[in-house]
């Protein structure tokens, strides 16, 4: 799962088609990295997640939370070119789904209430999925490569 969440977004592209199509990727590749290490902590928090007590899973999915707030935030700030701009909406909702998630599992966890926790985790897997399908669409087509994140 780590890199289903690597997606990536700041900036924007308000001149000319060339130089637009260029602020995007620059910007959808610059946070690339950032977004990849969240899917990293949330693959780090899911798999320990037996190991800890529901006050420390609270604190931790409710950072996670917001920080996929953050990326969403980011998500939103590009202007994509109109070949890109139905891929980058499709990530900014599948960032909006996978904060709710994390939200749910964080209030889950305060609520000592595993089988909430647990079913938000499922749909936390698959719309990570649609991001990272979304994802991966969007950076092949702008030329990004793992290497960049």
């Amino acid at each position: 799962m780590a890199t289903c969440l690597a997606a990536a977004g700041c900036g924007s592209g308000t001149s000319s088609s060339s130089a637009g199509h260029v602020d995007f990727k620059t910007g959808f590749a610059t946070s690339h990295a950032a977004f990849a290490g969240l899917a990293t902590s949330i693959a780090k928090d899911l798999s320990s997640a037996g190991s800890k007590s529901d006050k420390q899973l609270a604190k931790e999915f409710g950072a996670l939370a917001t920080r996929a707030d953050q990326a969403t935030s980011q998500l939103k700030g590009l202007t994509a070119p109109s070949k890109y701009s139905k891929r980058l909406t499709s990530l900014v909702a599948g960032f909006d789904s996978v904060q709710a998630d994390l939200s749910k599992i964080a209030t889950a966890a305060t609520k000592n209430d595993a089988t909430t926790a647990q079913v938000a985790a499922r749909a936390l897997l698959n719309d990570a999925a649609k991001v990272k399908s979304a994802d991966a669409s969007l950076s092949k087509d702008l030329g990004i490569t793992k290497s960049h994140s």
